[in-house]
């Protein structure tokens, strides 16, 4: 073992410093850690919930029926009681993306208003990660 990391390993102050220091870091994540359920709507039998991958679940299938959208990536926070989404995509390359921006937004709002019955929707920000090559057509002959 090197001189430098026995000494280190001897050293009390060291050691207090490394415990102090994972210590925080242990706490920092788990006061930073998204839920896995939140509160949709209230009823008069009590409160439900529902999961955040019910809610990527949901986004994901809003995107697959637009033709222009090749593929989507969702991410969900929670903050303050509002759900902000940020919906991830590869579109094709002859995509309108302000008229699938637009028309996308409102899909995901009704979807999660009207099948999951959550009230609290904040920012739905969508995101053009990758432009995808439209599939060649075959040609016989």
């Amino acid at each position: 073992m090197p001189y430098w990391l026995e000494s280190s390993l001897n050293s009390p102050e060291i050691l207090i410093g490394v415990g102090v220091a994972i210590l925080v870091f242990v706490v920092c994540y788990l006061a930073m850690r998204q839920p896995r359920t939140f509160k949709a709507f209230d009823t008069d039998g009590g409160g439900v919930l529902v999961t955040r991958k019910a809610v990527r679940d949901l986004v994901r299938r809003c995107c697959e029926e637009m033709g222009e959208i090749g593929s989507a990536h969702i991410g969900i926070r929670l903050k303050g009681g509002t759900l902000n989404a940020r919906v991830r995509l590869r579109v094709h390359r002859n995509a309108n993306l302000k008229g699938i921006s637009g028309y996308l937004r409102e899909q995901i709002i009704q979807a999660l208003t009207e099948n999951l019955g959550v009230e609290g929707i904040g920012d739905i920000e969508i995101v053009v990660v990758g432009i995808l090559e439209d599939a060649k057509p075959v040609v016989e002959g």
